[in-house]
């Protein structure tokens, strides 16, 4: 892993192409409430549950760090759409999209609009996320 000097994202190679500009958090959630409610609930549950997690504001969205990347979250006006990789596609109906993002590593991508579809379930999937790669 190697982690960027200038604006402290964490790659998996060193030297990583990528954009160091960031933008402030308030600029996702401007006029998006809920977003920002299901965020916040979303981040405090996977503080708890699931292990310390760095925010970082990007143009495209918000990602959350544990030891690397593993998750996107997108403010929607009345939800968060939420993307994370796992080394499994998942079978679920609750999946907008399923893609590969390697030969052995698929992008989930699901929408929550309340705090009650941040569940058991949910979270396994992202205490999955957040450890894929510790092995």
């Amino acid at each position: 892993m190697w982690t960027c000097s200038t604006c402290g994202r964490i790659f998996e190679k060193v030297g990583q192409p990528h954009s160091c500009h960031t933008v402030f958090l308030e600029e996702h959630f401007k006029n998006k409430e809920k977003a920002k409610e299901l965020f916040d609930f979303l981040v405090n549950t996977i503080n708890k549950k699931i292990g310390t997690c760095k925010i970082i504001s990007l143009p495209c969205c918000v990602h959350l760090f544990g030891k690397y990347d593993f998750l996107a979250a997108l403010p929607k006006n009345d939800r968060l759409e939420i993307r994370f990789a796992l080394d499994r596609k998942l079978n679920s109906s609750k999946l907008i999209q399923c893609v590969p993002i390697s030969a052995k590593d698929f992008k989930n991508c699901l929408e929550v609009t309340n705090t009650d579809e941040i569940n058991q379930e949910l979270i396994t999937w992202l205490d999955e996320s957040y450890h894929l790669k510790d092995t």
